[in-house]
């Protein structure tokens, strides 16, 4: 895989049902090659249509983008997540309206392979977000997944920028570029991000390999994104030679999310 992916979605194919899916006649493919250790679908849900989820051999995470679904007799809105832990199955119900849903996971078993065995819900309502992170950047945030759980390692959150009309300036751009100890994709789920002098609307996925320098900023109408790792983060390491422990600074906002259990 290079070291960064980008996949407008255009550009995503379409696929028969993935390993470890049923219900559904297909998805659209974001990630899922051979050379590609993280994994992302759309699956598109129609009023009464069912995905199920698993077996799989690894921790899914699945995050509600539009429309609604039911899973476990719990309701969830767009902006709500859920964990199918290998091993386990999940079926989900479209509700009144189309759906469309992103599942993330690793393409095989890593190191960091917990228990397994469980499904996490967790509605909308109950995540935890703040409209503002701290030190003044107007920059919002929600934690689905913190990679603190006794059974499974995955961590997804969400961001939330506010925009702005003019790339970053060379200084600036000099001060964003870090790294990750972990693959990562982000997708964009509002607004668009700026990758060098292009601007990448909602709907594109971007992969990201471990170590790799990268920056990004806003477009004019502001960005929203979710983020997937499939292991517990490092810290993140600026090109300057400052770090930040990745965990640390969510945890210092208590962003830990409380999960729901099917009833």
């Amino acid at each position: 895989m290079p070291k960064v992916s980008v996949v407008t979605p255009e550009k995503a194919h379409a696929v028969q049902a993935p390993a470890g899916f049923s219900g559904l006649a297909g998805a659209l493919a974001y990630f899922d090659d051979t050379g590609s250790p993280l994994h992302l679908h759309l699956h598109r849900i129609a009023p009464g249509e069912t995905l199920c989820i698993g077996p799989l051999a690894t921790d899914c995470v699945a995050y509600v983008w539009h429309g609604a679904l039911e899973a476990g007799g719990w309701a969830l809105a767009p902006g709500s997540s859920l964990i199918v832990e290998h091993g386990e199955t999940l079926a989900l119900q479209g509700g009144d309206e189309p759906a469309e849903l992103l599942t993330f996971h690793a393409a095989s078993p890593t190191g960091d392979l917990r228990a397994g065995g469980h499904i996490h819900l967790l509605p909308s309502e109950r995540v935890p977000r703040r409209a503002d992170m701290g030190g003044g950047s107007s920059v919002g945030g929600g934690m689905h997944a913190d990679a603190s759980c006794k059974t499974c390692a995955v961590w997804l959150h969400e961001n939330h920028f506010p925009g702005r009309d003019t790339p970053m300036t060379p200084e600036e751009e000099k001060r964003g570029v870090h790294s990750h100890s972990e693959d990562e994709i982000i997708f964009v789920t509002e607004g668009q991000i700026r990758l060098g002098a292009r601007l990448y609307g909602p709907g594109t996925a971007v992969a990201i390999a471990a170590d790799t320098l990268y920056s990004f900023t806003t477009g004019p109408k502001g960005l929203s994104f979710v983020n997937f790792r499939a292991g517990r983060p490092g810290d993140i390491r600026f090109a300057s030679g400052a770090t930040i422990s990745e965990t640390g600074y969510w945890q210092e906002r208590a962003m830990t999310p409380e999960y729901v259990a099917p009833r």
